[in-house]
């Protein structure tokens, strides 16, 4: 299979309606195999958020869906190279 889809093979392939959540379901199934209540599960969720991994997704999910620039959450421009 070819590394490098055309943009016409990613907008008809069978995942195409579901890409700007794919990051979000991903993450939310790495939650989900690390419950909440083992250590694991908290530094799993501390690390996350320390790293900014919330406010990146949350940064190119306001670029990719055409969100105004107007929104202001620290951190992510400078994360997503907006600045």
């Amino acid at each position: 299979m070819d590394l490098f889809l055309s943009l016409g093979d990613i907008f008809s392939s069978p995942v195409a309606s579901s890409l700007h959540t794919l990051p979000f379901q991903v993450l939310r199934q790495l939650f989900d195999s690390t419950p909440l209540t083992t250590d694991d599960g908290v530094l799993l969720r501390r690390t996350t958020i320390d790293i900014g991994a919330i406010h990146l997704l949350l940064g190119c999910l306001s670029i990719f869906t055409h969100q105004s620039q107007d929104i202001n959450l620290p951190g992510v421009q400078h994360e997503v190279g907006l600045n």
